[in-house]
């Protein structure tokens, strides 16, 4: 996902990757940014790829878009797969605060999907990398093994690395496009 303040939309990018590393599908979709549409959007992103073999969804990131909260049950019932959201940072700040004052027409619906998401499990990994995870419809140690086979190097696994530059290049290419 990649996107700039005062865009109507982020760029999001889905990859399927195959457990040997290889990439074998891309697609891409859109959000709304400050929304209320990233758990739909991200359906459609998935559904887009038209494919019955995608074992598990993992996402960068909860909160996406400028406080776009995604509903990881509500998406994990639509998909019917394991959903793994994560985070590189230690969550800090006060989100409900923010959320009231940033939002306050919907505040109350963005901070019942934020309490919804619950607070998210550290995830130790070797080289004392650490990460932070929210799932659904799959264990601690399940959702720690797939991180972990996905990681090559740094803290972000190859899908969701791999997707933020598709985001990123995407983004900056309709910007060039925009201004010329």
């Amino acid at each position: 996902e990649s996107f700039r303040l005062g865009s109507p939309y982020s760029v999001l990018v889905g990859v399927v990757m195959r457990s040997d590393g290889m990439i074998d599908g891309v697609s891409l979709g859109r959000t709304t940014v400050g929304g209320l549409d990233a758990t739909e959007s991200i359906a459609r992103l998935y559904e887009s790829l038209g494919r019955n073999d995608i074992q598990f969804l993992m996402i960068d990131g909860c909160i996406i878009s400028w406080y776009n909260i995604i509903d990881l049950e509500e998406l994990a019932r639509k998909l019917d797969i394991p959903i793994l959201c994560l985070a590189f940072e230690e969550p800090e700040g006060d989100v409900i605060n923010a959320l009231r004052k940033l939002f306050p027409d919907d505040s109350d619906i963005r901070i019942a999907l934020y309490e919804k998401l619950g607070k998210p499990k550290e995830i130790l990994l070797p080289g004392n990398v650490r990460l932070y995870a929210r799932f659904v419809n799959i264990d601690y140690r399940t959702a720690r093994t797939l991180i972990k086979k996905f990681l090559k190097e740094g803290k972000r696994p190859e899908p969701i690395r791999i997707a933020r530059l598709i985001a990123n290049a995407v983004l900056n290419y309709g910007i060039i496009i925009q201004r010329t």
